[in-house]
Formats: structure tokens, C-alpha cells, sequence
């Protein structure tokens, strides 16, 4: 079970936790349309990976110094979507009023 805090997401059965940002996308910024929820690990120690059992991506390349953040995507078809989009909007409406303050 996964459990989508407001900056972390936690695996209950492994106790793997990773600190996270969200991001909506409604499809427009995607070459294929789709609707999705994008989780960013913070930091590069690829816990998200082990939250998530290796379904998570990270693309970097130690060789050419090019290093990203793991990240994991929730198109609306899987199963952790619409928890995942609850979480994302908790961040969102947080980070609007933090800087709208």
C-alpha cells in the first residue's frame, strides 16, 4: 500500500519513503495527450524506485554528466491515479497560497 503525503510518498509494507513535488498535467504539455500526474523525487538517492518496486524512471548519465531526479508518472488508467492527483492538488493549493503570501 502507498500512502501520498503532502511531500513524501511511503510504502506502508516496505517502509520505503522518498520526499516528492507533484505535477499536473492536463495533456497539453505531453507529445501523446495523455492526462497524468508526475511525482519528482527531491533528492538523487533513487528511494523512489524502491517505494515503487523499479517502476519509477531515472535517465541519468554518470558518463556525460547529465544527472535527473527518479520520477514516477500516473496516467488516468492506473490504479494509484486518483490518489496520486489528490496529493498533487493538496501541493498545489499549498504552494499557490505559500506564494501567495
Amino acid at each position: 500500500m502507498i500512502k501520498f503525503n503532502l511531500y513524501n510518498v511511503v510504502n506502508k509494507e516496505t517502509g520505503d519513503k522518498a520526499k516528492v513535488s507533484y505535477h499536473i498535467s492536463n495533456g497539453n504539455n505531453r507529445v501523446d495527450g495523455r492526462e497524468c500526474v508526475t511525482l519528482y523525487e527531491k533528492e538523487y538517492s533513487r528511494n523512489l524506485s524502491k517505494v515503487f518496486a523499479g517502476q519509477a524512471t531515472n535517465n541519468s548519465d554518470s558518463m556525460t554528466d547529465y544527472f535527473e531526479s527518479t520520477k514516477m508518472v500516473f496516467f488516468t488508467d492506473h490504479p494509484l491515479y486518483e490518489q496520486a492527483l489528490a496529493a498533487a492538488k493538496r501541493w498545489e493549493a499549498k504552494w499557490k497560497a505559500r506564494r501567495a503570501a
